[in-house]
């Protein structure tokens, strides 16, 4: 379980620099102003990216963290 969970949040790790690298970049194109307006668009084109890989990845967290819930409440 605890393997898992290392490799769960590996992945959500990796999911958010992609999405995070996105935003830096869509900061720079246009013109200087509303730069986090940009950054959330950036963010939002990489969330769309990854398509169903990032819902897959948080919904497999869920399932371990409800493991653990489990485990420590019974």
């Amino acid at each position: 379980m605890k393997k898992r969970i290392a490799t769960v949040y590996l992945r959500l790790i990796k999911y958010a620099m992609f999405m995070g690298i996105l935003g830096g970049i869509a900061t720079f194109i246009g013109p200087p102003r509303h730069g986090l307006i940009k950054a959330g668009i950036g963010i939002v084109i990489g969330a769309m990216l990854l398509g169903n890989r990032l819902p897959a990845a948080l919904k497999e967290l869920y399932e371990i963290t409800e493991e653990f819930t489990d485990d420590m409440f019974r």
